[in-house]
C-alpha cells in the first residue's frame, strides 16, 4: 500500500509549489488518497484539516454555457442598481431608516441595536468608507516606494535570491498573509471574470458606463475607457475571515460590523500587497469588489467552492469570508482550485434556504438561467436573489452564514461528529447531519450582550484548530 502521506515533496514538485516554503508558515499539504479528479490532500492550515481534492488537468468545479455567459456589466449589480434604477430608487425599503428608528427613536437600547452594536459597527466600515481612500486606485508605485528609488531598477528577478516562480509565488502569498488576509491562492485570470464596462456614475448622468478593454499592451485608465494588458494574466484572490461570534449575532448590528470590519480590511491589504508587488517593478491592480467578479476568482484560485447561499465556502472558515484581488503581471504559479464536497452537501442541505428571512436563497436544483437582472447567467449553480437580500434589515443579515454547517468551528464533541460526517459525503446523511447541527444548538442568534461579556481573549472563531 502507497504511503501518501511520505510522498509530499513530489506532490510540491507535481503541483508546481517548489521544495523551500520561505519559513513563510504556509502549510504543506498532507496527500492522503487520489482520485480521478487529483489527489485528495489535507492541511490544517489552510482547509482546517478537511479532505480536499486538489482538480488537475485543468479541470473546474464549475460549468459554463459559452454561448449565454458573458462578461457581465457592473451597471447591473445591485450595489450599482441602487444608484440609478428607479424600481430600486422608489422601493419602500429605500426611505426605510432602520438606523433612526433602532439607534435614535429607540434610544440605543433596542435588542441587538444597542448604541454600543452600533458604534462597533460604524467603526468597522470607517476605513472601507474613505472618500479619498487610495486603496483601490491605479497607481505605478507609491511616494514610500519612490522615495527608496525602488521605481529605478526595474523588474526584480528572483534568481538574485536563488527563488523559481514557486518559490516567488509562496512569498506573495506570505506577503498577503502577512499583511491581514486569512487565505490566499494565485489563479490564471480568467477575462470572462472582468467586468464588460464599469459602472462611473457622474451627477449629471447616473447610468454613465465605461468599457473595460483586456489585452494588447496599454495599461491605463482614462475618463472614457480602462485598459488592463494581457500580460496581467495573474490575480491573487484574498480572503478575510469574519468574526465568529459576530456573525452569529446576525442578523443585529454586530453581524454587520464582521462584515465592514471585512471590507476595511479588504481595502488595507489589497492596497498593500498591490503595493508589495509594484515595489518589486510589475504592474498590480488591487481591487474589492470592483474590477471583476470575486467569487469566481477565488473558487479559480483553490480557496473554496460555491454554495447554494451564492458565496465562497471555504474548507477552513464555510462562507464567513469577505474577498479581494490583485491582478498582475508577476510571473506566479497558479494554484489549482480544489473540491470538499459543497455542492453534494448543498444539495441536500437546505438551511440557508430556510432561514434566510428574505427569502432570497433557491431551494430548487441548480440551473442555468438567473432570477434578476442583477444575476449572470449561463453558469450552473444556484442564483440568489440579490434585491431582496440586500433590502433586508438595512443589509444587515449573515442569517445564510450563520446557518451554514461548514461555519462553525470544532469546540464541541457534538460538532466534531458532524464536521467528521460531513466530510464522509454521503448524501443519503446529510438531512440526519443538518438536523444534528441544529439540535447541538448551532445556527440559534447570539444576543449581542452575551458577546460584550465575552472575555476578547478567549474567543471562539475558526482559527483555532478544527
Amino acid at each position: 500500500m502507497t504511503n501518501y502521506s511520505t510522498d509530499r515533496r513530489k506532490f510540491l514538485k507535481q503541483f508546481g509549489m517548489g521544495s523551500v516554503l520561505l519559513g513563510s508558515g504556509l502549510a504543506i499539504p498532507e496527500i492522503i488518497g487520489k482520485t480521478s479528479a487529483g489527489p485528495l490532500v489535507r492541511s490544517e492550515e489552510e482547509y482546517g484539516k478537511f479532505p480536499v481534492i486538489k482538480m488537475a488537468n485543468g479541470k473546474l468545479p464549475y460549468e459554463i454555457d459559452p454561448k449565454v455567459f458573458k462578461r457581465m456589466n457592473e451597471r447591473f449589480t445591485v450595489f450599482s442598481r441602487n444608484g440609478w434604477d428607479q424600481v430600486r430608487k422608489e422601493r419602500p425599503g429605500a426611505k426605510e431608516n432602520i438606523t433612526n428608528r433602532n439607534l435614535v427613536e429607540g434610544k440605543g437600547v433596542v435588542p441587538n441595536q444597542s448604541r454600543l452594536d452600533y458604534a462597533l459597527m460604524s467603526a468597522s466600515w470607517s476605513m472601507a468608507r474613505l472618500s479619498n481612500s487610495p486603496c483601490y486606485k491605479w497607481e505605478t508605485s507609491s511616494y514610500g516606494t519612490r522615495r527608496m528609488g525602488a521605481d529605478r531598477l526595474g523588474k526584480w528577478d528572483p534568481a538574485t535570491l536563488d527563488m523559481g516562480p514557486e518559490e516567488t509565488s509562496l512569498a506573495v502569498k506570505h506577503a498577503s498573509l502577512f499583511y491581514g488576509a486569512s487565505l490566499a491562492g494565485i489563479a490564471e485570470l480568467n477575462p470572462a471574470w472582468l467586468y464588460s464596462h464599469i459602472h462611473s456614475p457622474t451627477r449629471e448622468d447616473r447610468l454613465r458606463e465605461i468599457p473595460f478593454h483586456y489585452g494588447g499592451d496599454r495599461y491605463e485608465k482614462t475618463k472614457d475607457a480602462w485598459y488592463v494588458p494581457s500580460s496581467m494574466n495573474k490575480v491573487i484572490a484574498l480572503a478575510f475571515e469574519e468574526d465568529y461570534e459576530a456573525i452569529a449575532n446576525s442578523p443585529g448590528r454586530l453581524a454587520s460590523a464582521a462584515t465592514g470590519d471585512g471590507y476595511s480590511r479588504m481595502a488595507q491589504t489589497a492596497y498593500k500587497v498591490a503595493e508589495f508587488i509594484r515595489c518589486l517593478g510589475y504592474n498590480a491592480l488591487p481591487a474589492g469588489n470592483g474590477t471583476a467578479l470575486s467569487i469566481p476568482i477565488a473558487i479559480d484560485a483553490g480557496l473554496g467552492e460555491l454554495g447554494r447561499n451564492g458565496l465562497l465556502i471555504t474548507p477552513k472558515f464555510g462562507p464567513r469570508v469577505r474577498l479581494a484581488k490583485v491582478i498582475t503581471d508577476m510571473p506566479l504559479v497558479a494554484d489549482h482550485p480544489i473540491k470538499f464536497g459543497v455542492t453534494e452537501f448543498c444539495e441536500t442541505c437546505m438551511l440557508c434556504a430556510e432561514d434566510c428571512p428574505s427569502e432570497s436563497i433557491s431551494k430548487g436544483s441548480q440551473t442555468w438561467k438567473g432570477l434578476t437582472a442583477s444575476n449572470n447567467p449561463g453558469i450552473h449553480k444556484w442564483y440568489i436573489h440579490p434585491e431582496t437580500c440586500f433590502d433586508y434589515n438595512g443589509f444587515s443579515c449573515s442569517n445564510c452564514k450563520l446557518n451554514c454547517p461548514f461555519n462553525k468551528p470544532n469546540n464541541e464533541w457534538t460538532h466534531k461528529l458532524i464536521r467528521g460526517a460531513i466530510k464522509l459525503k454521503v448524501n443519503p446523511l446529510n438531512s440526519i447531519m443538518t438536523e444534528f447541527d441544529q439540535a447541538s444548538g448551532y445556527g440559534k442568534q447570539v444576543d449581542s450582550r452575551e458577546f460584550w461579556k465575552r472575555d476578547g481573549s478567549k474567543k471562539i472563531t475558526s482559527r483555532e484548530k478544527m
